[in-house]
């Protein structure tokens, strides 16, 4: 019925974004724990993975120490 209004969809494509260099956004901000679970929710030391969400990469666990990102690629 959308398309008897509307039309038919076309399909698009976006150019992506770049993403700002590692330096610029991850170093400076606090990372979000990515969790296995609910039931381990309370020790960060369980993390599975790092998240930055300025920009939404993942890190692993042994480049973050105390939410700060230690060491970049």
């Amino acid at each position: 019925m959308l398309t008897k209004i509307f039309g038919d969809a076309r399909m698009t494509y976006r150019g992506v974004a770049r993403q700002r260099a590692i330096s610029e956004c991850c170093l400076n901000t606090d990372l979000m724990p990515r969790w296995r679970g609910p039931q381990v929710m309370d020790d960060d030391s369980k993390a599975m993975g790092w998240v930055c969400h300025s920009c939404g990469r993942e890190f692993l666990p042994a480049d973050v120490e105390n939410r700060r990102l230690i060491r970049a690629e």
